[in-house]
């Protein structure tokens, strides 16, 4: 691997371990957390360590697919939906936590 490389991936490396250290700061806004488990996930599929699927985790449709995070306090916990999918999940998701 070339050195210019190997040090871009050192820093990505570097700017996931922040994020996930961000993310896990409970003395943090909770939008600050968010945005940087967001940008965590993100990182880690840059990197390999997620790996995207041809189409969605739900319906099986081939679409534009959008990460998930059911959980920010486990940012690398993501599944992929399409954006309708994706929709269905977050009111789930509200309804859980306003219930």
């Amino acid at each position: 691997m070339k050195k210019v490389r190997r040090n871009r991936q050192h820093a990505k490396f570097a700017r996931l371990r922040r994020h996930l250290e961000i993310s896990a700061d409970l003395l943090r806004p909770r939008r600050i957390r968010t945005r940087s488990a967001r940008y965590a996930a993100a990182l880690a599929e840059q990197l390999g360590l997620i790996e995207r699927p041809k189409s969605c985790s739900w319906c099986r449709r081939r679409r534009r697919l959008e990460r998930h995070h059911w959980d920010y306090d486990a940012p690398l916990d993501v599944i992929f939906l399409c954006g309708d999918c994706h929709e269905i999940a977050d009111s789930m998701n509200s309804e859980a936590i306003t219930a």
